[in-house]
């Protein structure tokens, strides 16, 4: 037991800790809120490990407090980087003299995790997405390392200074497969007038290779997005989680939709065998509530069960509508949170936490799982070839296994069709599903 004695309390405060502590370090802890005649030598005595915060001390672990956490509402906020034994992001410019840590780690935290930039940020990029790269943090490749992560485990080393006997519950690594369907198939099952259409676009550009494929497809040859049946025998199903594309609003969404009869029968086929099913809600419904809701309806009846996990399509989200949206929608989970051109820990988390809305200043019951890599990421925007992607999702799958965390990478059934821009880059799926296997094992 950890007894934080603070000047102030509140629910930002107790989310942070519970984030620190009970999440990532296993830890129980109790929050004391005390005041300026506060005897550091009732601390000194007590029979259990002591944290002050916004207190300094000779003798106690001590943690400034920058403001962050007792505030309301947001504010633009600057933040400073020094690059020390650890990377210390912090809300004030100098180090805080009188202290163990010289930097809020609390207001720091909370400050990554809740994504706090992207409230007042009013930068977009083309999609509408928040602009990675205009973010201090993002594009400073600092989402490289899980940073709270770090900083509760930098913490819990100085307190084990001090308290040798402290004691931790050690989190198991974990990893999630998951899988976008926006178009399940590449030639099957779609009107006679869009193949029509395909095939006549591959003449004129005289691309022989489609167009044999494709007539080998219309012929009864397998379509070069129909993976399922492999993705089944190389994956535990535990592991497995797909989002499915369900309506088009835009030129973005799909060609399929849940009216198409052969789209319906696949996501009803995948459910009947215990693979877990999600939405993939369309890319218009980032900001429209009830399109959200209407198509998790409707992958409802397809499956004749709950949905409960989703994922928006091109990974867009505004702070805090769209979220509030999927909560009203009844989402349990989330894996929407992804970075799109260079992987890394988006929300400087290795595992999933739930999200805290700052403008309400309340934690909600909506469950985040940070991605750490998109399939697309590497090979479209990075630029990179096959053994190189591969080497990269190692990185990221080292790093979190290091801190107990829980990978998840972002697939999509065309980057196992070994066609067009993705021929060669199965191996990339198998060696990630091999080395993941072989690391839950060892642990």
């Amino acid at each position: 037991m950890i007894r934080v004695f603070s000047i102030h309390t509140g629910p930002r405060l107790h989310y942070i800790l519970n984030i620190i502590f009970d999440t990532i370090l296993g830890i129980e802890y109790e929050i004391t809120e005390i005041d300026e005649s506060f005897d550091q030598n009732m601390a000194l005595d007590a029979k259990d490990p002591v944290l002050l915060y916004g207190v300094s001390s000779d003798h106690l672990i001590c943690i400034p407090n920058q403001g962050l956490l007792f505030e309301m509402g947001t504010s633009q906020k600057h933040i400073y980087i020094r690059k020390e034994e650890i990377t210390k992001v912090s809300l004030a410019k100098e180090p805080e003299k009188g202290f163990s840590i010289d930097f809020d780690i609390f207001s720091t935290s909370f400050y990554l995790i809740t994504l706090y930039h992207n409230y007042y940020s009013p930068d977009f990029d083309a999609h509408g997405r928040h602009n990675e790269k205009t973010n201090q943090l993002l594009n400073g490749k600092l989402h490289s390392e899980p940073l709270i992560d770090i900083y509760a485990e930098y913490l819990c080393k100085k307190l084990k200074e001090i308290y040798p006997r402290l004691t931790r519950k050690v989190k198991a690594f974990d990893y999630k497969i998951t899988f976008d369907i926006d178009s399940p198939y590449l030639y099957k099952y779609k009107r006679p007038l869009i193949s029509a259409a395909s095939l006549a676009k591959n003449l004129v550009r005289i691309k022989i290779k489609n167009i044999l494929e494709q007539l080998n497809v219309i012929l009864g040859a397998k379509d070069p997005y129909d993976v399922y049946d492999e993705v089944l025998k190389t994956t535990p199903y535990d592991k497995l989680l797909f989002f499915f594309l369900i309506d088009r609003k835009h030129h973005h969404d799909g060609r399929f939709t849940y009216k198409n009869k052969a789209y319906r029968m696949l996501i009803k086929r995948l459910s009947e065998s215990c693979i877990e099913t999600a939405i993939h809600p369309s890319y218009t419904s980032f900001k429209n509530e009830s399109q959200i809701a209407f198509e998790k309806k409707q992958l409802e009846l397809i499956t004749g069960k709950p949905v409960k996990n989703s994922r928006m399509h091109f990974l867009k989200y505004v702070m805090p509508g769209t979220f509030n949206s999927l909560i009203k929608s009844s989402i349990t989970d989330d894996y929407t949170l992804c970075p799109v051109h260079k992987p890394g820990f988006i929300t400087f988390m290795a595992r999933p936490f739930f999200w805290f809305n700052v403008e309400a200043n309340i934690q909600t019951s909506l469950l985040l799982h940070p991605t750490m890599v998109m399939d697309r990421s590497l090979q479209k925007y990075m630029n990179l070839k096959p053994d190189e992607a591969w080497l990269e999702i190692k990185r990221l799958i080292d790093t979190t296994r290091e801190h107990k965390g829980v990978f998840t990478i972002l697939f999509h059934n065309s980057s196992l069709s070994e066609t067009a821009e993705w021929k060669g880059w199965k191996i990339v799926y198998n060696k990630t599903i091999q080395y993941l296997s072989a690391q839950v094992q060892v642990d």
